[in-house]
């Protein structure tokens, strides 16, 4: 039996491809392979025109993803998206389907489809971020129409800091926001490259309330995008939702 054969999931990444692999692998459900490929760019000290220039290798890795026979395409560098503004993220999918005509999910459109159907109004993001970042998800998330109650990081600079932190720090940064905010209806945990998905379900259990980390929503968005209804048991409410739909609805990823 082949790898992938019943889908090839394309990944963009804008840095190294290591934990944020492996978070996808443990998530993906049998029959299901990772075609990760990287702009090797550390996105959160790009400049404006780096950005630019990062967000058109981000389209031209989509079109080789593409040349390599993948089922959809999952592109993450959210931040790369939201230099363009407001509807970065948007113009990203777009040009990306129009480029390949393959189904695009967006690390950002993803987040916001999964807040969206496990009904959340208002919530906490954490993240291993400078507070420059926090902000500007802070302001991406309540733009997309959610109360922020809160923001916190870890300040992190280098990305490969982000990849050696343990799945435990964003537990303690998350249980510890949420319970300063006990309002919050979720809790989203961004960044694919910070080790979080051990801890979803246990974090879940702790404080009540569901958990978006950004992982998560990215292999669900392409599940769901593919009609696949199943991802590996015992990463959180999320993933979980797939056993009883696979049907992609209109979301802004699709």
């Amino acid at each position: 039996m082949r790898y992938g054969w019943r889908a090839r999931i394309g990944h963009i990444a804008p840095a190294i491809l290591d934990t944020s692999a492996e978070e996808f692998r443990k998530l993906l459900p049998d029959g299901v392979l990772h075609v990760g490929l990287t702009i090797s760019e550390p996105i959160q000290t790009l400049g404006a025109e780096q950005a630019a220039a990062a967000f058109e290798r981000m389209v031209e890795a989509g079109k080789r993803l593409a040349r390599e026979q993948v089922d959809a395409i999952v592109c993450g560098g959210a931040p790369v998206a939201l230099s363009r503004g407001p509807n970065g993220d948007a113009e990203l999918a777009d040009l990306l389907r129009r480029e390949t005509g393959l189904p695009v999910v967006t690390a950002n459109g993803a987040v916001v489809d999964a807040l969206q159907l496990l009904g959340a109004r208002s919530l906490v993001a954490v993240s291993p971020f400078l507070e420059s970042r926090n902000q500007e998800i802070g302001k991406f998330l309540a733009a997309s129409g959610f109360r922020v109650l809160a923001t916190r990081g870890l300040g992190l600079v280098n990305n490969i800091d982000f990849a050696t932190q343990s799945a435990e720090a964003a537990y303690d940064l998350a249980r510890q926001t949420a319970a300063a905010h006990p309002e919050a209806e979720a809790i989203y945990i961004a960044c694919p490259r910070w080790p979080v998905v051990d801890i979803i379900a246990a974090l879940e259990a702790d404080t009540g309330k569901p958990v978006v980390a950004a992982a998560a929503a990215m292999v669900w968005g392409a599940l769901r995008a593919l009609g696949i209804g199943k991802s590996r048991p015992g990463y959180g409410r999320l993933l979980e939702s797939l056993r009883s739909s696979a049907a992609p609805p209109a979301g802004r990823g699709l």
